[in-house]
Formats: structure tokens, sequence, C-alpha cells
């Protein structure tokens, strides 16, 4: 039963709102394929349940199951009242000769679809293949995310951001008032708080990795229908060709890579949900300006405007994608800009986009504005790089992180776009701002002025790599019949496409997880239910994150703080100059028994330690002070008898 709830949660709070209202901005028309609206409607469904969330939150209502329903059904009659609206003061938007170019572009032949099925079922099955072995709740980003989406769900109100920390006044040490953190947003939350109060299906289990793995299915599809919009301009078969490639990079090659699988397992929801809305906010955009078009337009802020509210470093990436793609229009067209901006600003100045940056202002500053836009949190990511790992990627580790087939490739397609005389287009401006930005990002992040972890921003760099690539491919092998001879030309595409599936399936097969040790993970809740249920008013808890597996799902089953229990940390860290740390959390662990651990025990009021037996037993099984009392082969729980002196 619960299964069933959860694909109608899906069905009702992300495909219907997105559905509803693509139709109530687009009305009847037959500018976008089912494959498109399909996609798009996902997308729109996200960032308008976001919005939803935050205004029913913000408005004084407890948000529940009945009042998300509630929410989300006058949206759908508010929007499909706007789409009878439309429809009846609508003209035909189309003609019969447009009709027919849409048409085209999206009628594959009866191998052309065998292909395109082919290369999606393999995809689907990989990835299906490595998730069923990495499903189980173990992730540690995804963990963290899910206490704050648990604490949305448990107490009904939006949350506040903040933790509290281990701190020394004097010579002794306490816990802090909770103090704001800028490491999250909220967009990255609501949608499984909503799930979980639909369905009531528990946030450890496996529907958080579900609903990334479908987000990772979508951005898959806003590649394809990307490219196919891209280059359709150089008419139906060239644009199918080069799309069903891109889907074949896009999809069984290096299918588990970190921006794909490994991030639905990894619980990495900010770059899963970014990695969808950048493709569709772009695709968006490049048919407003191609299509002179407002309601792409509106749709192309709207999509951005719910990314900045999912996830800050793909709302960054894409600020700098934005500026890239301008400054690359204005070079290649640099007579004509004073028409061109005669062009935009009539798509910009248009009722429609201005009514939505108005509402956007008024959201922003009045209802919700987002944790990372405090000057502290902007200062984290803007600057001179702080530590080795932001200086910039050297281009063999891009290349090995990018897939080194598509790297080779994309970077022919990039000089052969930037060569062209196609290059002017704003299809061909967008794949070149795209991928030279994020190629400059992660290689001289210095020269941009950026503090941010080099190969995080790596990952985004992926999906125009895989458009460019197809299209070199296209280009290379189209160019090159005129003077090859056909036999020799089709062994050499063979070859070319044996290679890259060498190259995808051995990432891939390098990609397998062993396992997500579920039966370790279990051992980990069962423990932590146990203690939640003895622990005592005040009484605090520690617990190692180094051996423990699964360790970040802990506090879930406290909801007491999302610091809570506290956690001895990575070795490493607590020997960081650039961020000195309390070292409490490693001496009540490491050597509870010198005088540094009894003093934290007791100023901290610790009394329960949950850790790997097989690593850390040992110091606390050599005194009194400390009762054994969970035992499980990966998992021991001990509690202090009495605050030591």
């Amino acid at each position: 039963m619960q299964l069933t709830l959860f694909y109608i949660s899906i069905i009702f709070l992300l495909l219907l709102p997105g559905w509803f209202l693509f139709l109530a901005v687009f009305g009847k028309t037959t500018k976008f394929s089912a494959l498109e609206k399909f996609t798009a409607s996902f997308g729109f469904g996200l960032v308008a349940i976001n919005f939803l969330i935050m205004l029913l939150g913000k408005s004084g209502f407890i948000i529940t199951g009945k009042s998300i329903i509630i929410t989300v059904l006058f949206f759908l009659a508010i929007t499909a009242l706007a789409y009878k609206l439309q429809i009846k003061k609508a003209k035909k938007e189309t003609s019969l000769e447009e009709k027919n170019d849409e048409n085209k572009l999206f009628s594959f032949s009866k191998n052309q679809t065998a292909l395109i099925i082919l290369i999606l079922a393999l995809t689907f099955f990989i990835k299906t293949i490595y998730l069923s072995d990495t499903i189980f709740p173990t992730s540690t980003d995804l963990g963290h995310h899910m206490y704050w989406s648990k604490l949305i769900s448990q107490t009904g109100h939006l949350p506040n951001y903040q933790e509290s920390d281990i701190i020394q006044t004097e010579d002794s040490y306490r816990v802090s008032d909770p103090e704001p953190i800028a490491d999250f947003i909220i967009g990255e939350h609501l949608i499984f708080s909503a799930i979980n109060l639909l369905s009531r299906i528990s946030f450890v289990s496996y529907f958080p990795t579900l609903i990334l793995f479908l987000f990772n299915i979508l951005a898959i599809l806003a590649i394809f229908i990307l490219t196919l919009r891209f280059f359709e301009k150089s008419g139906a078969d060239q644009a199918q060709t080069i799309a069903i490639l891109a889907l074949f990079f896009a999809g069984p090659i290096y299918a588990l890579a970190s921006p794909q699988a490994k991030f639905a397992s990894g619980g990495v929801i900010g770059n899963t949900f970014g990695n969808f809305l950048i493709p569709l906010a772009i695709y968006f955009f490049a048919r407003a300006l191609n299509e002179d078009n407002r309601k792409m337009m509106f749709s192309a802020i709207f999509t951005t405007a719910g990314m900045f509210y999912i996830h800050h470093l793909s709302s960054f990436v894409f600020i700098y994608i934005f500026i890239f793609t301008l400054l690359f229009f204005i070079l290649f067209n640099f007579k004509n800009i004073p028409s061109y901006l005669k062009n935009w600003s009539r798509l910009v100045f248009s009722p429609e986009v201005l009514s939505l940056l108005f509402f956007c202002f008024l959201f922003l500053v009045f209802i919700y504005t987002p944790t990372y836009l405090d000057s502290s949190a902007v200062g984290t990511a803007v600057g001179t790089p702080s530590k080795s790992t932001r200086t910039g990627l050297t281009f063999s580790q891009l290349s090995f992180s990018s897939g080194q087939i598509r790297m080779a490739l994309g970077l022919v397609g990039l000089v052969i776009l930037i060569a062209s005389v196609r290059r002017k287009t704003y299809s061909s401006v967008f794949l070149i701002g795209w991928t030279a930005s994020i190629l400059l990002m992660s290689l001289r992040p210095q020269w941009l002025y950026l503090d941010i972890p080099s190969d995080r921003i790596a990952n985004y760099l992926i999906f125009p790599l895989i458009i460019a690539s197809a299209f070199a491919i296209f280009w290379i092998f189209s160019f090159s019949q005129n003077y090859i001879h056909p036999k020799f030309l089709l062994a050499s595409f063979l070859l070319l496409l044996v290679f890259s599936f060498y190259s995808g399936f051995y990432d891939n097969a390098q990609s397998l997880s062993s396992g997500s040790n579920p039966e370790k993970a279990l051992q980990v809740f069962t423990a932590s239910k146990y203690v939640s249920e003895k622990a005592r008013p005040g009484e605090r808890v520690i617990k190692d994150h180094n051996y423990l597996v699964a360790d970040s799902w802990i506090k879930l089953f406290f909801m007491q703080d999302y610091n809570f229990p506290f956690s001895r940390s990575f070795f490493k860290r607590y020997d960081d100059p650039t961020k000195p740390r309390e070292m409490c959390t490693l001496w009540m662990i490491s050597t509870p028994n010198t005088e540094n651990g009894r003093k934290c025990f007791s100023d901290l009021g610790i009394k329960f330690i949950i850790l790997n037996p097989n690593y850390d037993s040992v110091q606390f099984e050599k005194t009194d002070q400390f009762w054994k009392i969970f035992a499980a082969k990966d998992v021991g729980v001990y509690y202090q008898k009495n605050n030591q002196q």
C-alpha cells in the first residue's frame, strides 16, 4: 500500500502540477512533442511544489498531508481556469507548416525508435543493477538532507537551518546555542517531506534514492530534447542523428559516473536536481530567443528561479554559463548587437515576464530568502582559492572525471563550432558558452575568482561535452564521406563505437560498488533506536563517523539537533590548519580515559557512545567507567556510569 501511495504522490506532487502549469502557460499548442511536455512538466512541478509549500509554511498554516493536498488542488484549479481562459482568447498559434515541422523533428523512423528504446532500456538496466545494491539508506549526504526533510514533516513548519556545536569557554566546554548554517537550501528537502506526508513512507528507506534516480533519468531526457532543438535548423535528419548519439553518450556510457547513478545513490540532491534544471532552463532560453517567444522566456526564468531555491552551486554555475554565453554572442555578433538588444528587450519587458520577475522579487524579499545569500556564505564561494582542492584540476584529472572519449570528442566539437559559420546562432553560442565556462571554472578557478572545490564544478562539464561529442562525430563523418570510401568510413565509425563502449563500460565496471552494507547499517539503526528509547532528557550522545556505516542517519532517530549526536569526524580534520575545530569529539572516543577526555565527558554530559567495536572497544573495556549496553558484530554502545572527574 505504501508503495502505491508513493507512486501516487509522485504523480500528484510533481507531474500534475507541472502538467497543469505547462497548459496554463502554453495553452493548446503544437510547439511541443509529448516527450518535451512530459520532461518539462516534471521541471515545472518540482519548482511549483517548492514555491507552494514555502508559501504554505509562511502563511501560518501547518504543513501536513491534508494542507499540501488542499494547496495542490487549489493550484490545479487555478491553472485549469487559466488554461480555459487562454483557450477561449487565443487564436491558432502555429500554421499547418509549423505543425508539420514540429511533427517531423520528433517523427523517428522505426529503426531510430528501436535504437532509442534500446539505449534507454540499457541505461535503465545498468543504473538499476547498480542501485539495487546501493539503494539501502547508507549515504552520508542523504542522511544529512533527510534530517531536515523529517524535521519539516514532524514540526509542520519550514526549518531554521541551524545547529549547536561544542565550544570552549575559558577552561571548560559547553554546547553552544543553535547558530545558522548555510550548507543547505530548502528546495532540496521539501519534495521529500511532501512525499512522506502523503504516503507515510519512512525516510529511512529506499524512497529518497528512487526520487533522485527519477530525476537522473529526466536529466538524460532533457539532454536528448535539448540536442534536438539545438540542431533543428540543420534539418530533422541531422538533429535526430546527433540527438541519438547524445543519448548514447548520456545513457549507457559512463552510466554510473559521479553526476549520474553515483549521485543518485550517494544522495547528492542539489546536483541531481541541478543537472536536470540547467539543461531544461537552457532549452527554454534557447527556444525563447530562437523563436522570439515570450512564453518560452517566462518558462526559462521560472525554471531558473526554482533552481536558485534548490541548489546554490548549480545556480552559481548557471550564472557563469549565462555570462559566458552572452560574451560569446556579443563577440560573434558584435555588428548586429543593437538589433538583438531590441529583440531581447521585447521579450524581457513583456507583461508575462515582468509579472514573473515581480513575483520572484516579492517572494525573495517578503516570503523566503535562501540562506546562501548571507554575505558570509557568499564569501565562501568567491575569492582566491583557499585550499589545494580549489585551485583547479589538471587536464588529465578533468579528462578522467569526464570520460576521456567524451572529453576528446567534446573539445573537437567545441573547436568545430567556434570555427564554423553557425557559431553565431543562439544554439551554438549556448553550447560554446556552456562548455567553455565550466572548462575554465574547473581548470583555472583563480582566473574567475572562485573558491569552490574544483571537482564539484567539474561534474557539470559532462552534459555539454555529451552534446559537443555527438555533434563532433556527426560532423566528422559527414565531412569525410566525400573523401573516404564508405566501407572504410563505416569501419571507422564502428571502431569508434567499440572504443566508446569499452571506455564507458570499463568506467561502469570500476564504479560498481561492493554494496551498501545493509547488514551493518541495520545494526546501526537498531542501536540508534535502542539508545533513543533509553536516553533520558539531558543525556547526550556521541558517535563515530570513521568506522560506522550510515552514521549520518543516526540523527533521524533522535531529531534533537542537526549536530546530535555529536560525531568524531575524520581524523585529518582535527589537524586542518585552515579550519581549527574543537577536540572533544576526538578525545571522548579515541582517548576517553585521559584528562582531556574525562573533562569533555563531564562538561558536556555525554552518556552514550556509539562506535564500531572492531576499532574502538579497547579503550572502553579497560576501565570500569563504562558499561557495554548494546553489542553487535559491527556496532557497540557504551554507557558512562557517572560523570568523570
